[in-house]
């Protein structure tokens, strides 16, 4: 008796031993299949790390979520960071919870989530590595349109880098550009400087498209780009007080076809919808008939007519030109495991990091093909899992979404961990008396 029930002892730990290598070192065996690429980025979306206002609610529960959130959050950054090797890392917007915290509360969420994305260890020592970290602000680290302020902005540019940016990176033998928009201050601004800052870069990047159309750019926006309802699990709603923007969960219809027609981006990533979302965008370049602009001589009938509009000229004539995508941008479609050419644009919103949503972290290729010196024309795009693939510009791109556990999971896993380190040695020392 004594001697089976020590066997069922010893199968009960190296059944809970394997459980924990595995959810422990699931990337790690996860990456064992991954493909090898020229630039590869991981992505994590929506983190919103909490702080002092949880603790002040629930004063108990929230110190030990918040201690659990930390850690589990860092799994999923440090794990998936050492097992696919990245050469970008990008926090895709929302890093904390609330952009309406105070200074001291900020910059204690600073020094927690430096330590949870890996760039520093528990003594704050920096941390060596062959990645660049990229940052996007959200809309709970900067308000959304009506909300951003001067502190706003300056303690996130002080601390994260610029609003936009963007950068250009060889693969094989030509180049990708990566640009980061401030999505958060396209739409209605109260503050204008801010807006006209965003379009400024906007326009730069529209300029730079014109004179190299050939150099591919994947675009990143913490809002996703406009679409019909039922594309994602977000829904197409604007919410506005005196006109500026107080809530969205994409784009405006404008904005968004601007975006489409005069970047025209091979890969869009956003964030913002916690569940993620895969879409493909189709762009015609120009209307069935010319649509006047007021009672100017100007209308829109092709993409040029549109991307030559001012900033001043785009907020005068919303209604045409949502009518210009009406007759232009297709809506925004999924697609499955047998594929689609008919798109323009593939837009991956990147499933919150957060344990609700899996724990999720993207990791988002690209390789160069053998007809990348003379790309070819066609492209082609289809899903599998949570596998995004594409083929176009001569190059492969390949979006993976890792799920690491729910929270909940995770936390049954830690308490029968606990238990057992407990009543184990007990029960064995009983079997042996």
């Amino acid at each position: 008796m004594q001697s089976r029930a020590r066997r069922l002892v010893i199968a009960y730990l190296v059944v809970l031993a394997a459980v924990n290598l595995c959810v422990y070192n699931y990337a790690n065996l996860y990456a064992l299949l991954h493909p090898a690429s020229d630039i590869r980025l991981n992505l994590y979306g929506d983190p919103q790390i909490e702080g002092d206002a949880k603790i002040s609610r629930e004063p108990r529960i929230g110190k030990y979520d918040i201690l659990f959130n930390d850690y589990y959050l860092h799994h999923i950054y440090e794990s998936t960071i050492a097992a696919f090797r990245p050469h970008y890392v990008v926090t895709m917007g929302d890093i904390f919870s609330c952009q309406w915290i105070s200074k001291e509360e900020y910059y204690r969420r600073i020094h927690r989530f430096k330590w949870i994305s890996h760039q520093v260890d528990s003594k704050n020592r920096s941390l060596s590595g062959n990645h660049i970290y990229y940052h996007i602000a959200g809309n709970h680290d900067i308000g959304y349109g009506e909300e951003t302020e001067p502190y706003h902005i300056n303690r996130y540019t002080n601390n994260f880098g610029p609003l936009s940016r963007e950068w250009l990176s060889r693969i094989g033998d030509s180049t990708h550009r990566f640009a980061i928009l401030n999505a958060m201050n396209l739409d209605k601004t109260r503050r204008i400087q801010y807006r006209q800052q965003a379009w400024q870069f906007v326009h730069q990047l529209v300029a730079e498209r014109r004179e190299r159309p050939d150099i591919p750019l994947i675009l990143f926006s913490h809002i996703p780009l406009h679409k019909h309802a039922g594309a994602c699990v977000a829904s197409p709603s604007i919410k506005y007080h005196k006109g500026f923007v107080v809530y969205q969960d994409y784009l405006s219809p404008a904005t968004s076809a601007y975006l489409l027609h005069c970047l025209a981006p091979t890969f869009v990533l956003s964030g913002h919808d916690h569940n993620g979302c895969q879409a493909a965008h189709s762009v015609k370049t120009s209307a069935s008939q010319a649509i006047p602009l007021g009672m100017t001589d100007k209308s829109l009938r092709s993409s040029e007519d549109l991307c030559s509009l001012t900033l001043e000229e785009i907020d005068e004539f919303q209604a045409e030109i949502e009518e210009f995508a009406r007759q232009t941008v297709m809506p925004a479609t999924g697609f499955d495991d047998v594929g689609t050419s008919a798109w323009d644009t593939l837009e991956v919103t990147v499933r919150s990091a957060m344990g609700e949503f899996g724990g999720a972290a993207g990791v988002f290729d690209i390789r160069a093909t053998d007809h990348s010196r003379q790309p070819s024309p066609q492209r082609h795009a289809r899903t599998f899992g949570r596998i995004v693939a594409a083929r176009a510009n001569g190059y492969e791109y390949q979006y993976r979404e890792v799920l690491l556990g729910n929270h909940l999971g995770i936390r049954v896993l830690l308490v029968v961990d606990l238990v057992s380190c407990l009543v184990v040695p007990a029960v064995l020392l009983l079997l042996k008396l």
